[in-house]
């Protein structure tokens, strides 16, 4: 639907580093590993130390 409907290029999920759950369910959506982010936060949780991981899908 992104791609045909609303005519994206990209589809993109983010999550902590940390939470390998999250993380499955983008693999198994077809998302593929993109970057590792590193944001600062006011009050940070645990975990923060490690990154958020986006995941995306190309149009191609």
């Amino acid at each position: 639907m992104a791609f045909d409907d609303l005519g994206a290029r990209r589809v993109y999920a983010r999550t902590m580093a940390v939470h390998l759950a999250s993380r499955r369910v983008m693999e198994k959506a077809g998302l593929r590993y993109a970057r590792t982010l590193h944001l600062l936060f006011d009050d940070p949780i645990p975990g923060t130390e490690h990154g958020e991981v986006e995941y995306e899908l190309s149009r191609e």
